[in-house]
């Protein structure tokens, strides 16, 4: 199986449960820490078949932009996680940040897959 579409199912699964989480924390103003480790793991298993991908496949300028972009916004999550308070939603600037970070690398995988 192509690892592109492979990597880019595995991100697409991580923004439909960011889509949720953002949820919960503007409508219901709660967090959900099982369900951002989920968002967390699928984001990092997405990254890590790209980072295989643009290591053993051909070189491919949109992959390594995508790559870089998703890389700042596991960052971005990882700050967003780190400076989160106990029982209160995390900054929504901040999940803001991460989530166009992520959505503009998810965005050159699809062009570049199709």
């Amino acid at each position: 199986m192509n690892l592109l579409l492979v990597s880019f199912l595995l991100l697409i699964s991580a923004v439909a449960i960011g889509f949720y989480l953002v949820y919960l924390g503007l409508h219901q103003r709660k967090r959900s820490p099982g369900l951002g480790l989920t968002h967390a793991g699928l984001a990092l298993s997405g990254f890590i078949v790209l980072f295989i991908e643009i290591f053993t496949g051909p070189i491919d300028k949109l992959n390594n932009v995508a790559g870089l972009l998703l890389f700042l916004a596991i960052l971005g999550g990882g700050m967003v996680f780190a400076l989160n308070e106990e029982n209160k939603p995390p900054s929504m600037a901040a999940v803001t940040a991460h989530a166009i970070m992520g959505l503009v690398g998810i965005s050159l995988l699809i062009i570049n897959l199709f």
